[in-house]
Formats: C-alpha cells, structure tokens, sequence
C-alpha cells in the first residue's frame, strides 16, 4: 500500500511540474509540489507500524481532496488529460486504501 501511495504522490509532483512548463501555471506546479510532497510523506509514513494509521487516513483525505478537484475540472472542461486521468487514478488510490482498511481492520 504505501508504494501505490509514493507512485501517485510522485505522479501527482510530475504533474504539477509538467503543468507548470506547458502552460505556465505556478497553481499547478505550487498545488503539485505541495500535494505530492505530502504524499510521499504520507507514504513513508505507512511504513512505520507506529504512524501506519494516521498516515493512511492522511492519505487517504488528501487523495479525496485531490480527485474532488480533478473531478471538478474535468466536468467543467470536459477535457480527459490531465484532470479526467488523474479523477480515475486518484479513485483507484481511494479504492485501494479503503480495500486495505477492510482488509486489516486490527491495523486500523
């Protein structure tokens, strides 16, 4: 679980970094810097059993947020790259954590 949240906190640094030299966006590149950063951090944090819970719920509200944003964009746009990718990559995250959490109640 933690490296599926270290690939999308990378992709989502990427992200704000690609977005920022096509279109000259600072939004982007300070929203994915942050968001990314974050992230990875919440990652390394899963792989400590003591932060594992907090970090994973961490993970988890940030990547809410996020695909909440990229779900917004895409339905005001209507346009699939990048923010209708990202809405579906960052449901398949939430998908996964939450499947973790009922997998592992004691953990949680």
């Amino acid at each position: 679980m933690p490296y599926i949240v270290a690939f999308y906190g990378i992709l989502i640094l990427v992200g704000g970094i690609i977005g920022h030299i096509k279109a000259a966006s600072t939004a982007s590149l300070v929203m994915g810097v942050v968001s990314g950063l974050l992230l990875l951090l919440a990652s390394g944090g899963m792989f400590s059993k003591k932060h594992f819970k907090k970090s994973a719920y961490f993970a988890l509200i940030l990547t809410l947020l996020l695909d909440a944003f990229f779900s917004y964009r895409f339905l005001a746009t209507l346009k699939f790259m990048p923010s209708g990718m990202l809405a579906i990559v960052s449901l398949g995250v939430i998908a996964s954590l939450i499947r973790s959490f009922r997998r592992h109640p004691r953990i949680y």
